[in-house]
């Protein structure tokens, strides 16, 4: 229940509502009680308590403190706590496995899944810091370019899976997993939203917002498309690099559309098509 609790939270920050009665976003509510349910289910420990009352601090205090240089520390803290969460290096969090070292594609290497308590709190935290709390409704007003962006998402998956495939970490393999709708969701809401709201939502727009106005301002895509490929060093060089040119698009489809929901769609829709039609997670 804690992890269903935490993946509506992450739902209800895109929904730009928030009822006349209340002083904090119903989000707010909803991840306390998958909080209080997820140390009851044995999910968090005492630590794992502290932690987040700690990272809740971090993000308080990086939406709210108005001072010159304080609110900068915050959010640079914030940042780092969000990274060691996402790596999972902060103690107190049991992660529930689904899937464990199973191969799923002839000469793959085994894959395993895990539903991921302090990774999904990242992509919530980070996104309620990219909305200033929630979205708003003029959020979804504001205009963007959607003509270019539909050219880029659509050319992002082709252009990262073929590169994939002509480096040979993948090849065709059409294929439903037995677990193919848990990891849906839990690949939407757990992964590529933490991934995209730290890599665009924070890191790319921060350097965007630190270069308003400089005519290199496009080198904030590049860098954080370099950093999300090193992310991903672990499966190798190549791997990288396909990682890499994934976030170059993911990182130019937010550049053009200022909105994340974009770029996390794209990462999405990359994800389902190398599960469904081709090696999972790459040939070993």
């Amino acid at each position: 229940m804690a992890f269903y609790l935490l993946g509506l939270s992450v739902l209800l920050v895109f929904t730009p509502f928030k009822p006349l009665f209340m002083k904090v976003p119903l989000w707010c509510l909803t991840c306390l009680a998958a909080v209080i349910i997820g140390y009851i289910e044995g999910v968090l420990s005492v630590q794992g308590i502290i932690v987040i009352a700690v990272y809740s601090g971090l993000l308080f205090s990086s939406l709210t403190l108005r001072q010159v240089w304080l609110p900068r520390v915050m959010v640079c803290l914030f940042g780092v706590v969000s990274l060691a969460l996402a790596m999972h290096l902060l103690p107190g969090f049991h992660n529930h496995a689904v899937v464990q070292g199973e191969t799923i594609s002839v000469g793959a290497i085994p894959f395993s899944l895990y539903v991921n308590f302090d990774k999904g709190l990242v992509g919530l935290f980070l996104l309620a810091y990219y909305f200033g709390g929630q979205a708003k409704v003029s959020y979804f007003q504001s205009r963007h370019q959607s003509k270019g962006a539909l050219i880029l998402f659509i050319l992002t998956p082709i252009v990262t899976l073929g590169l994939a495939m002509s480096l040979g970490l993948i090849q065709f393999d059409m294929k439903a997993p037995s677990f193919w709708l848990i990891f849906v969701v839990v690949n939407l809401l757990f992964t590529c939203v933490a991934e995209e709201a730290f890599f665009r939502g924070f890191l790319q727009k921060g350097l965007a917002t630190a270069l308003k106005g400089k005519s290199y301002i496009l080198i904030a895509p590049v860098l954080t498309a370099i950093l999300f490929g090193l992310a991903h060093i672990g499966g190798g060089v190549e791997y990288a690099i396909v990682a890499g040119v994934a976030g170059l698009g993911y990182g130019y489809l937010f550049y053009r559309t200022n909105r994340i929901e974009w770029s996390i769609l794209c990462h999405f829709v990359l994800n389902i098509l190398h599960l469904f039609f081709f090696t999972y997670p790459m040939l070993a």
